[in-house]
C-alpha cells in the first residue's frame, strides 16, 4: 500500500480529522475546516515525500544486490578457472557439506 497514492489519502485524511477535532476544541468550526484542509495538504505532501524515500531506498538496496551478484560470479569462475581438477573437486564436496548443513 505504501507504493500508491491511496496511502498518501489515507494518511492525509488521518491528519485532517485529527486538526480537525483538535482545532475544534478551541476555534470555530469555519476556522477548524480550513486547518483541516491545510493540514490534508501538509500531511499529503509529506506521505508523498515517504513514499519517494521508500522507492529510492528499495531501488538502492536491489542496485547493490545485483552488482554483488555479479561480481561475485566473475570473482568464483576465476578461481576455480585456476584450480587443478582435484582442487575443484574438493572446493565441490566443501561446498556441497555447507549446503546440507543450512539445510538442517
Amino acid at each position: 500500500m505504501v507504493s500508491t497514492w491511496k496511502f498518501n489519502v489515507i494518511f492525509a485524511l488521518f491528519g485532517c480529522i485529527v486538526a480537525f477535532f483538535s482545532s475544534l476544541l478551541q476555534n470555530s468550526v469555519s476556522t477548524s475546516i480550513i486547518r483541516a484542509l491545510i493540514a490534508f495538504v501538509i500531511f499529503f505532501v509529506f506521505a508523498f515525500i515517504i513514499r519517494w524515500m521508500m522507492a529510492f531506498i528499495q531501488k538502492d538496496v536491489s542496485t547493490q544486490n545485483m552488482s554483488f551478484t555479479s561480481s561475485d560470479e566473475i570473482e568464483v569462475e576465476q578461481m576455480i578457472e585456476n584450480l587443478n581438477e582435484e582442487e575443484q573437486q574438493k572446493v565441490a564436496e566443501y561446498i556441497r557439506q555447507l549446503l546440507s548443513q543450512e539445510e538442517k
